[in-house]
């Protein structure tokens, strides 16, 4: 068999390196936490039972199982790999409950006592391999002298290593490419978000230190490289609870500012408060509440603007930011709640831009990814729908436009031809806002282009003549995996 130290380290390559309709890639995200969960079980009862207790064995069995299942649904061999307590699955993200993935994040640090971050075998993984890594791991976490037996043991058909320090995420990293960067940030922002959010519905009011890193890096990245960011955003229904919205917010959000400004004390400032703005929310759902995709009692709505605002100077402590991110707080969660408050300050003082930034990027995301159990909106339709709030500032709603186009990205559209393409974002011409950069995915008979063309429809040409869109298609109606196209576009 190949030696696992063979393969190529930067493992997160695999993320962007998505083909449509991969069905390997859709079989990582759909049964990767039940791999991980399972590695999870062996290793707790490894830790609390003799290797040949009944418990240990059955609960062996299954793992072997589930490992061996899932190696051949993939193709080929497996490695689940721990980077700063974010987890990623054959190079892919981990999609798991919080319940599981905090189940994950034990994991990672259980083999962190073991100083080893990724875990990897081959299809012909046996329960004897898997045995003879229990064994190891029992000894190494068990005991302070031996913490180097797992990483050193010579494993049939399985290895455990500690990855090279160039997966170490960088700000200041300049050898990866920018989607790279993109990623990594984003599962990183996911991690700190669900973190902070736990401690503020446990009613803790935590120094939001992390959260300002995140912030910052957002807004160095959306600066550098704007389609990467507008590739994150095809991720707001997969990512539904109030981390993955808090993200997305103050994505959209940088989106919108950088055309308004260049400063980056503005812009992160105003990320952080896109990201701080549902803390109110989290607060008084509490800790059984949390990412429910339920309406509140009328009486909880109407508390939470002051209850937001409230914990980002408890949090933050009085100074002037603090106080700036207490009132875009306020202000953007009370516009949208103005039925059940009324107008904001009785309509006596205009709200900041700040708050009318971050309250039109959280009526689309609104749309694209309901609080409720309402069904999502097409990007499309959910770009039409702000337009008619009546809150909505105008000025921004075009900034907005600008920024994700009149056809946002992500949406799928076909041509009078019958070619589907996908939008990967506004026109490189700012005059064609009506006309989208796309990328071709498909001929007129359904097949996928082996290499798919990109094509600005805004492009000023007299030699040659695009095609024009007959009509958009749902999201779920796509052929291809639409994150994965916007990733790869952008490298």
């Amino acid at each position: 068999m190949r030696s696992f130290a063979a393969r190529k380290t930067d493992f997160l390559a695999a993320c962007h390196a998505v083909q449509q309709r991969n069905v390997a890639l859709e079989e990582i995200h759909d049964k990767g936490a039940d791999l991980v969960l399972a590695f999870f079980r062996l290793a707790k009862n490894a830790l609390v039972h003799r290797i040949d207790n009944q418990a240990m064995v059955k609960t062996l069995a299954q793992t072997h199982q589930i490992a061996v299942d899932f190696a051949a649904t993939v193709g080929g061999e497996v490695a689940i790999s721990f980077v700063d307590q974010t987890i990623f699955i054959c190079g892919q993200l981990l999609r798991a409950s919080r319940s599981i993935y905090e189940s994950a994040i034990e994991l990672g640090t259980l083999l962190e006592r073991c100083q080893v971050s990724e875990i990897s075998y081959s299809a012909e993984l046996t329960q004897q391999d898997l045995l003879a890594f229990a064994e190891a791991f029992s000894l190494s976490a068990r005991d302070p002298q031996k913490r180097d037996t797992l990483l050193n043991s010579k494993l049939n058909r399985m290895e455990a290593r500690k990855l090279d320090t160039s997966l170490k995420r960088s700000d200041h990293d300049d050898n990866l490419p920018e989607v790279e960067k993109m990623l990594r940030a984003y599962a990183s922002a996911l991690m700190v978000m669900r973190r902070f959010f736990d401690r503020t519905a446990e009613g803790k009011n935590a120094v939001p230190y992390h959260v300002k890193r995140i912030a910052q890096r957002l807004v160095t990245l959306g600066l550098k490289d704007e389609n990467a960011l507008l590739a994150m955003t095809t991720l707001v229904n997969i990512h539904r609870d109030d981390a993955g919205r808090a993200v997305q917010s103050a994505i959209l959000a940088v989106l919108i500012a950088r055309r308004i400004s260049a400063n980056r004390a503005i812009l992160g400032q105003l990320a952080m408060a896109a990201l701080m703005a549902d803390s109110g929310r989290v607060r008084s759902a509490g800790k059984s509440g949390r990412d429910a995709l339920v309406q509140l009692p009328e009486e909880v709505e109407k508390a939470i603007p002051s209850l937001s605002s409230a914990i980002c100077i408890a949090s933050c402590g009085v100074n002037l930011p603090s106080a700036l991110r207490a009132v875009i707080a306020y202000e953007a969660t009370a516009i949208e709640r103005a039925q059940l408050l009324g107008p904001l300050y009785d309509r006596t003082m205009s709200p900041l831009v700040q708050s009318k930034v971050i309250h039109t990027v959280r009526a689309l995301l609104d749309r694209l990814a309901p609080r409720d159990t309402s069904r999502p909106l097409s990007p499309l339709d959910a770009l039409a729908a702000v337009s008619q709030i009546p809150a909505v500032d105008n000025t921004i709603y075009k900034i907005l436009v600008s920024a994700v186009g009149l056809l946002p990205t992500g949406t799928v559209v076909e041509f009078e031809t019958g070619e589907w393409g996908v939008v990967l974002g506004p026109s490189a011409y700012p005059d064609a806002v009506d006309k989208p950069r796309i990328r071709l995915m498909t001929d007129k008979h359904g097949q996928s282009f082996s290499r798919p063309k990109e094509i600005d429809l805004g492009e000023p040409s007299t030699s040659r003549r695009y095609p024009r869109i007959a009509s958009t298609i749902a999201p779920d109606g796509a052929r291809f995996n639409l994150a994965g196209v916007l990733i790869t576009a952008t490298t």
